[in-house]
């Protein structure tokens, strides 16, 4: 026998062969490692907070044992459907395989080094991120740890188990002897040698790979043993109810997925977002899997073919179902959206109503402050920005704050509350909650104070990428109807869902709810400005009249004539019942960050879509500037001034843009990153200059207070998922020197110490 050298049968080993088959067949398959793996390592997604789904796993609301249970269970099936669908398409490759015992167990043991890999990684990034970021204890990440382990090996186990009683091997199947058996002594296998018969054999079909050793368990190496002997017929029969049986393996977990999407608006059926990614990676698997093991060559051109006629299908609303504002009325006929439509709103009539309209709620306004015993009050100015839910947490934080330092009359001093995205959806929960729950919002000791904290700190991602997952990728088919509308459970309606759940129902109503609230001046004007992302304008939302918020045309004297930037929703879709549409929806296409969340498909001809305010005003400065204008006489009569409060969730002056030796790659795809990753600053640049030009025609005294929230070590991700570090660093940042100096001048501005004298006189 030919003595071979170590090294050489090391790199001819199964294990690192296998490794090396995958890099040059089996990239495809290698791309949902890669994914993973950029996932856990928070290397891929990580503005979007992805990783935490995988790192914090989330189910039944809790995040603990049974949730990295679930997210085991995930993982073990996708390792496994890895070796089902490498097996299928590989095992041809190496015939010796045929003639062991338990050939399946065989591959899926010495196809180790990338699962292995994997979950060493996953490992130490899970207690690492669960210590550091969720300050969790080590016997409370050891007990995770522990029901991770055994989800991955309980399904491992059962796989394995299931390939060993219903396969049969060659002894089996002909009565032929293992190359593998028990008496066999190495001295007697012959390695397969590419020479003679072996050789003409290799000529024949040089597909097969050359392997020299494999592993057995425990941990025992054994040397290949030729398959000269053997008919071609034998070693294919056993490969192909090996196959047959993956199959079955594959319609399970396809079942699973399916049933998941049919019952997933039951919270029992929400299992982690992380399990419902790896489940519908290993749907992916194995699908392109029997594409290429039944198509060959063939299976790009198919796979490029279907993707085509998908994507010509998708046109078609059956196939590509849209996502509606809720509550809005789609059975009239469409509005026509044209320049010509946009140029006849608003008409004169309408304006001055709407104006006599607003100034009639200033009015009231300014009356409850006379009987405090104050002329002329401050009027308030909310703008806020976007930026997920570390957005709603510091907005809804610095009100907290900012009430406790004005003694609860925060509302009573705002007129108008404008932003985009998370910003506006903690400044609405605060504003629901001083509308129904006034006197527990201003007990800030209290501990329902810390509860409301905690409600618009709770996650909102793992419901949202769950849905996106089991349903939004495939054709979902789920919907309800409301008031003759049908309308489909996708992601946004997850969304909104959980939020209602989170905020225990406080925005749980519909647009109209807040009209005569605001008529009243019992809370302040909420406008949301979605963008119209077809070309750029405004959706004004608000419960009231605010066609003054329009571009205005200009004189009949004057050669400028503005294109309209905007259209009132209200009027745009009046015959649609616009007041019914749910507040949560109108929240959610505020918010709805491209990709994250789908945009929202409104009535019209052409169809439109919106999505994010942030896109054109993330701060909603534009808004409250044109407010302000359109009121300035009645505001420099009747108040004291204008205090222009901006809440921020970023620095304003800690965005730079670093320059230093380059890639290919980074030169490539700078221009587009540096625009697309400075469009907010180019916002503040523009909105800078307005609030300038503000000032020289606002005939009273303006002030502009800011709250920012200071750079963290660890970048907070633009995410609807905080991790208990995130939210302790946003619960404290009002604390920093900047902004307890903005707390300071505002209760400077707003004159507290006077008003409390002239309330305890008028009493």
């Amino acid at each position: 026998m030919r003595i071979r050298f170590i090294p050489d049968r090391l790199i001819y080993a199964f294990s690192i062969q296998l490794v090396v088959m995958h890099l040059k067949k089996n990239q495809l398959m290698l791309v949902y490692w890669v994914i993973l793996f950029g996932f856990i390592t928070q290397s891929f997604s990580q503005r979007f907070g992805i990783p935490y789904l995988f790192l914090d796993p989330e189910y039944l609301g809790k995040v603990g044992v049974l949730s990295f249970f679930l997210v085991g269970i995930a993982v073990g099936v996708f390792i496994m459907a890895f070796n089902i669908s490498s097996y299928i398409l590989n095992s041809f490759r190496f015939p010796f395989l045929a003639s062991l015992s338990k050939s399946f167990q065989k591959y899926t043991f010495n196809n180790f080094i990338i699962p292995t890999a994997f979950l060493l990684i996953y490992l130490s990034e899970i207690i690492y991120f669960q210590y550091f970021s969720q300050f969790k204890s080590i016997p409370e990440i050891f007990l995770n740890i522990t029901g991770f382990l055994t989800g991955v090996f309980l399904i491992i186990i059962f796989t394995l188990r299931y390939f060993l009683l219903t396969n049969k091997d060659i002894y089996k199947l002909f009565g032929v002897e293992h190359a593998d058996a028990p008496h066999l002594k190495e001295a007697e296998i012959v390695l397969q040698k590419p020479k003679g018969r072996a050789r003409r054999k290799k000529q024949q079909n040089p597909k097969i790979w050359r392997v020299d050793t494999y592993l057995v368990m425990p941990f025992n190496t054994r040397l290949v043993r030729s398959t000269d002997h053997y008919k071609e017929y034998m070693l294919q029969s056993v490969f192909k109810q090996n196959h047959i049986n993956a199959a079955v393996m594959e319609l399970i977990v396809f079942t699973i997925f399916i049933l998941l999407g049919l019952f997933g608006e039951y919270y029992f059926f929400q299992i982690p977002a992380a399990a419902s990614v790896m489940l519908l990676f290993t749907i992916f698997i194995m699908l392109s899997g029997v594409f290429r093991f039944w198509l060959k060559s063939w299976a790009s051109t198919a796979l490029i073919a279907l993707f085509l006629i998908l994507n010509y299908f998708s046109q078609f609303e059956y196939f590509n179902q849209r996502n509606k504002a809720i509550g809005l009325d789609y059975r009239p006929a469409k509005k026509e959206y044209t320049i010509q439509s946009m140029e006849k709103l608003p008409d004169t009539y309408l304006l001055e109503l709407d104006r006599k309209n607003t100034i009639a709620i200033l009015d009231k306004w300014k009356q409850r402050w006379a009987i405090k015993g104050v002329d002329k009050p401050k009027m308030v100015i909310t703008n806020i920005s976007g930026g997920g839910l570390r957005s709603s947490l510091f907005t809804f934080r610095t009100m907290q704050a900012l009430d406790s330092v004005l003694h609860g009359n925060l509302m009573d001093h705002t007129r108008l509350i404008s932003g985009s995205s998370g910003g506006v959806i903690g400044a609405s929960y605060y504003r629901g909650l001083y509308l129904e729950q006034k006197a527990e919002l201003m007990d800030l000791s209290g501990p329902q104070s810390e509860a409301f904290l905690d409600n618009i700190s709770k996650d909102l991602l793992n419901t949202t990428a769950f849905s996106f997952t089991v349903s939004d990728i495939f054709m979902n088919m789920q919907s309800f109807k409301e008031n003759g509308t049908t309308y489909y459970k996708d992601r946004g309606y997850a969304f909104e869902k959980q939020l209602n759940k989170n905020l225990d129902d406080v925005l749980n109503k519909n647009l109209g709810f807040y009209k005569e609230p605001e008529l009243r001046a019992d809370i302040p004007m909420l406008i949301v400005s979605p963008t119209i992302i077809n070309d750029g304008r405004a959706m004004m939302i608000s419960p009231i009249g605010i066609s003054y918020m329009m571009q205005q045309p200009g004189s009949a004297y004057s050669k400028l004539q503005p294109l309209p930037d905007a259209i009132e929703y209200t009027r745009f879709f009046e015959d649609n019942n616009p007041l019914n549409t749910r507040f949560t929806s109108i929240l959610r296409m505020n918010a709805t960050f491209p990709y994250i969340m789908p945009a929202t498909s409104l009535p019209t001809e052409p169809s439109i879509e919106v999505m994010d305010a942030g896109l054109r005003d993330n701060y909603g400065v534009l808004n409250s500037i044109r407010f302000l204008f359109q009121f300035r006489d009645w505001i420099s009569e009747n108040t004291s001034g204008v205090v222009f409060l901006q809440i921020r969730d970023t620095n304003k002056k800690s965005r730079t843009q670093t320059s230093g030796p380059s890639t290919i790659l980074n030169k490539i795809t700078s221009p587009i990153r540096n625009v697309s990753g400075n469009f907010i600053l180019m916002q503040d640049y523009i909105q800078d200059d307005y609030l300038k030009y503000m000032q020289a025609w606002l005939d009273c005294p303006f002030d502009f207070v800011q709250f920012q929230l200071p750079a963290m070590e660890e970048k907070i991700a633009l995410s609807w998922h905080l991790t208990e570090k995130e939210k302790k660093f946003l619960k404290e940042a009002i604390h920093t020197t900047e902004n307890r100096e903005s707390l300071n001048r505002m209760d400077s501005l707003l004159n507290y110490n006077v008003l409390k004298k002239e309330i305890a006189e008028i009493k």
